[in-house]
């Protein structure tokens, strides 16, 4: 289960490194949001584990179009940048005939979608964009491609997050599959990814060098707070403004408010704060006593006890 990121990346190292004779499939859920360098650094990564050598050149983050629509657009016709998403859906096909292994999932759509389809922007307790676009696929891909006596998931699920893994590994073992997390107990683990990587030659994704927790989702994340869009206004203003944008857009759309973030400030109520909201309220002293992105991206295994929880306008992301 890769998901971009550099914990998964290290897991399926471990993982291989312990069964080397076992068949080893790597299964992405594409977003079609994901940040272009993350894209490059997947396909560099699987290539690398299985010790082969694409006979073209992977492309760099430079080398992918923009993800963003350009000009004033409507929300309610909207399907993300055209060039974009053809890019996206030659490089897979061309991954699927030299990397055969690696299974590209997509649902079609982005975030954005899903939260206009459903007429609700997601928050920390409800995911909507992470059930469609992540794990519904996957649930779809283990049923009709694996079998419950013979397959085993891994997961990048490292020391810090360990609990994610328990909650996960019994709920699946419930329904019959089993699940590990390779980089549990091991010195691999303690150590992190970003030294094995260096070894293999293979440059971190740059969300990271950028100060993002995750490389999911291109940096955006609905169940992320104050720290994470602090960290992405000042180090990717562009990418903070489009997300603002859009929040807007899908707030006009669905006819009332609605916001990531929450502001507890004052009396310690929630009360909803757009994007926009929070830009303009921060300086060049805010600071924070936690990490950007330190409510990052569980989602795909953070399933909520009932999947199809009723949504409701508020977000509890702090």
């Amino acid at each position: 289960m890769v998901s971009g990121g550099a914990g998964s990346w290290l897991a399926a190292k471990v993982d291989m490194a312990a069964h080397p004779s076992d068949d080893h499939r790597f299964v992405f859920a594409d977003t079609l949001y994901e940040d272009a360098d993350c894209y490059r650094f997947l396909i560099e990564g699987v290539a690398h584990l299985l010790g082969r050598r694409l006979n073209w050149p992977i492309p760099s983050a430079d080398d992918f179009p923009d993800y963003r629509v350009e000009g004033e657009f409507d929300i309610a016709t909207y399907a993300g940048n055209p060039i974009w998403r053809a890019f996206l859906a030659d490089l897979r096909e061309q991954i699927t005939s030299a990397l055969p292994e690696l299974v590209w999932l997509a649902d079609g759509r982005d975030p954005w979608e899903v939260f206009r389809d459903g007429r609700f922007l997601g928050n920390s307790r409800i995911d909507p964009c992470s059930k469609s676009l992540k794990r519904v696929m996957l649930d779809a891909y283990r049923v009709e491609n694996c079998d419950p006596t013979t397959s085993v998931f891994q997961i990048g699920i490292g020391p810090h997050e360990a609990h994610r893994y328990h909650r996960l590994a019994a709920r699946m073992a419930a329904d019959g599959w089993k699940y590990e997390a390779p980089l549990l107990g091991t010195r691999e683990g303690e150590f992190g990814p970003f030294g094995y990587l260096s070894d293999a030659g293979i440059d971190r994704p740059r969300l990271y060098r950028l100060g993002y927790m995750h490389n999911n989702c291109g940096g955006f994340c609905i169940k992320a707070g104050h720290a994470h869009y602090l960290n992405r206004l000042r180090q990717q203003p562009e990418r903070f403004a489009y997300d603002a944008m859009m929040e807007q857009k899908l707030s006009e759309f669905i006819g009332k408010p609605v916001s990531m973030l929450t502001d507890r400030s004052g009396d310690g109520s929630k009360k909803l704060l757009t994007l926009s909201s929070f830009a303009a309220s921060v300086t060049a002293q805010t600071e924070f006593d936690f990490l950007p992105g330190d409510s990052g991206c569980g989602c795909m295994i953070d399933i909520p006890a009932n999947d199809n929880e009723t949504a409701t306008p508020e977000s509890d992301a702090a």
